[in-house]
């Protein structure tokens, strides 16, 4: 069913698929007639190919929204990446069918491209004598970096063993100075 055939209280769905994907179902409120997208001048040469577009107010748990500029002869309509909407229950399960099958080849491209990063470096390295270059300085750096913090823990120790036997020292020479008196 194409927007334009959307009546008042027909079912109105849409998917927010941006990090997590969630399903709204609410209501068609209204809608407006068609209507060109783009305003013509008096001199439109053809008028068969302008868009036709609608604006739906759908209410869902009791709030309006309006979505805006939605091509009238459509089941589906999308606004940015991430919101996909409809008015047709089949053509939305259509939607979520797609998407899971696009996450599905994704998956299966997984290790392929784990591959590729550490493959792909290796190649960039020999390609590449200035990465290379960079690659070595950035561990030669970081493996500085962890025995500097291993050599300042043990300097750490090794000042507490200090204070430690520096306290004893003076206990004993206190005690020996005290026992001579």
């Amino acid at each position: 069913m194409d927007f334009n055939s959307l009546g008042q209280g027909s079912p109105f769905y849409v998917l927010n698929k941006a990090e997590k994907p969630i399903l709204k179902v609410g209501t068609v409120k209204s809608k407006t007639n068609p209507q060109p997208k783009y305003q013509q001048g008096t001199n439109a040469f053809n008028t068969a190919n302008i868009q036709q577009v609608i604006n739906i107010t759908a209410t869902f748990d009791g709030k309006d929204e309006v979505f805006t500029e939605i091509p009238f002869n459509v089941e589906v309509a999308k606004i940015g990446e991430n919101l996909i909407f409809s008015g047709s229950q089949t053509a939305m399960a259509s939607v979520v069918e797609n998407l899971i099958q696009q996450s599905k080849k994704a998956l299966e491209q997984v290790e392929y491209h784990k591959s590729m990063i550490s493959e792909g470096d290796k190649i960039l390295e020999f390609l590449n004598p200035k990465y290379a270059d960079e690659k070595r300085q950035a561990k030669t750096i970081s493996e500085l970096e962890k025995k500097q913090a291993e050599t300042d823990k043990k300097l750490d120790k090794i000042s507490a063993d200090n204070t430690q036997i520096l306290a004893m020292l003076k206990k004993l020479t206190g005690e020996n100075k005290s026992a001579k008196n």
